[in-house]
């Protein structure tokens, strides 16, 4: 982790509750670490890196499977008994 300090958040109950600075350039490196981690979560709360950057095209999907990946690794969501019925 170069640049970004995130830290080990459990999972919550409210979207509300997490601290992420989604639109940082950092983020996908912090996602990426958490994910590394196995950690439940994380938050960019006390984190003083942060530096804005917009995402566009390919780079926001790259962005989203990240975050599904954070999704599944944390057991926040479970994909083979989330998908519907065919």
């Amino acid at each position: 982790m170069r640049n970004g300090k995130p830290e080990r958040f459990m999972a919550v109950e409210s979207c509300d509750e997490v601290r992420r600075n989604v639109f940082c350039r950092y983020y996908g490196e912090c996602l990426d670490y958490a994910i590394r981690k196995k950690w439940p979560g994380f938050s960019c709360q006390s984190c003083e890196c942060y530096e804005q950057e917009r995402l566009e095209g390919e780079a926001l999907s790259d962005d989203f499977a990240r975050c599904m990946a954070l999704a599944f690794v944390s057991g926040a969501v479970d994909l083979v008994h989330e998908m519907p019925a065919r």
